[in-house]
C-alpha cells in the first residue's frame, strides 16, 4: 500500500446500510472490490464506537481523485433515510476536532463525500447537514 503523505482534507461518509459494522465493510472491499483493506481509515457504530480502519499511513479507498492527501471516516447507517445517532455526532465532533488539531486541517476542509469535485452520491446522506457540522466545529468547546 502507498503512504499517505500530507492530509488536507478529512472526507465524511455513511456506510449506506442501516445495519453494518466494520468487519462486513472489510470483507466488502477486500473480497468484492479487490483493495488491499478497508477503504476508510476509521468507523463510527451507532452506539458511538469510533473503530479504526486501514491505518492513517496508508492512502484510503473512499474519494476518488482525493484519497492521496485525505482521511475517510465512516458512519454505520444510510443517512438518505434515517438521521446518525447522537451519539454517533458526538463521536464524529471529537474525532474531527482532534485531527483539525494533529493535521491543521482548516474547517472548511471537511467535507461529506458528495461535496468533493465530480461526486455525483448523496453521501454522507441527505440527513446529514456538512454546513451544521462544519459550524458544531468552529464552536468553542466549553
Amino acid at each position: 500500500m502507498e503512504l499517505l503523505k500530507e492530509i488536507k482534507f478529512i472526507a465524511v461518509h455513511h456506510s449506506q446500510r442501516k445495519i453494518d459494522s466494520l468487519k462486513r465493510i472489510r470483507k466488502l472491499h477486500v473480497k468484492i472490490n479487490k483493495w488491499e483493506d478497508i477503504g476508510y481509515h476509521f468507523i463510527i457504530e451507532k452506539n458511538g464506537k469510533l473503530c479504526k480502519g486501514r491505518s492513517e499511513k496508508f492512502i484510503g479507498a473512499h474519494v476518488y481523485g482525493h484519497n492521496k492527501n485525505s482521511i475517510g471516516i465512516c458512519l454505520i447507517g444510510n443517512f438518505d433515510e434515517e438521521s446518525p445517532t447522537k451519539k454517533q455526532i458526538q463521536t464524529l465532533i471529537k474525532f474531527l476536532r482532534q485531527k483539525i488539531r494533529e493535521f491543521k486541517i482548516p474547517i472548511k476542509n471537511i467535507l461529506g463525500h458528495r461535496e468533493f469535485p465530480n461526486v455525483i452520491k448523496t453521501c454522507p446522506g441527505k440527513f446529514v447537514d456538512m454546513n451544521e457540522i462544519r459550524a458544531m466545529l468552529s464552536k468553542e468547546r466549553h
